[in-house]
């Protein structure tokens, strides 16, 4: 039986995170050990963004500057997890899905996004940004069910980082009273894997000429972390030279 081959990008994010890892100050987590694949995924992923956007800093800042805030965010998930602050990482992912819709509007529309620095009342409110996506070429078909769920994850985390229910609330009355539960690290995962997948894979397929000019272990290493259904989906739509 043939050895498999190691995709040297994905050990290369595996020693990496390992690294991380051990430096890290593990004390704002309730079970490090079991919450550790949430931080591996939310590393992953970090990555993945961070490719993609790095291979569009050539282009004019409308076209790429929403993608890269994605990648930030992204990583600043990583550290709100590390630091046990659930909130914050559910914060973090709702700016990923505003900064997904602004990047869709915004790369079609750069006077619009010169108003954002010379008109000081300009805003594209996120329905309007979410409406627009919704009816882009690379949107109206095959993923509709896709978009609708973003908007869906988007209305929950905001709920979550709005909420002043009594259900919901966390209360925390000292800095070390703030870790990362089990309940809500199980949580977090959920929406987490939702919402980045989604946009990774409606990211790939939006922006292919970017992704299709990325080397081959990166390529794989991105779409390594989607589903199956994400990846078959893909297969069928990116303009892979035969």
């Amino acid at each position: 039986m043939a050895a498999r081959v190691v995709n040297p990008a994905a050990a290369q994010v595996k020693k990496d995170f390992g690294d991380y890892w051990r430096a890290a100050e593990k004390g704002r987590l309730e079970d490090p050990a079991r919450q550790r694949p949430l931080l591996v995924s939310a590393h992953k992923y970090a990555v993945c963004f961070s490719q993609l956007s790095r291979a569009m800093s050539p282009m004019e800042e409308h076209r790429r500057i929403f993608l890269q805030e994605i990648s930030s965010d992204s990583m600043h998930l990583v550290h709100a997890l590390i630091n046990g602050d659930a909130r914050g990482a559910r914060f973090y992912l709702r700016s990923v899905v505003e900064n997904f819709w602004r990047h869709h509007y915004f790369r079609d529309h750069p006077i619009e996004y010169g108003w954002l620095t010379t008109r000081q009342k300009y805003y594209v409110e996120m329905k309007n940004l979410r409406e627009h996506c919704s009816w882009l070429d690379c949107f109206r078909v095959g993923n509709e069910a896709w978009l609708g769920s973003l908007s869906k994850l988007y209305a929950d985390l905001s709920t979550s980082v709005h909420s002043t229910s009594s259900r919901t609330l966390v209360l925390r009355e000292a800095l070390e009273d703030i870790k990362l539960a089990e309940n809500q690290a199980a949580e977090v995962s959920k929406d987490l894997h939702a919402v980045l997948k989604a946009c990774l894979a409606l990211s790939i397929y939006s922006e292919n000429a970017v992704f299709l000019a990325l080397h081959i272990n990166i390529q794989e290493l991105l779409l390594g972390v989607l589903n199956k259904s994400h990846r078959d989906w893909l297969a069928s739509k990116l303009p892979y030279e035969e």
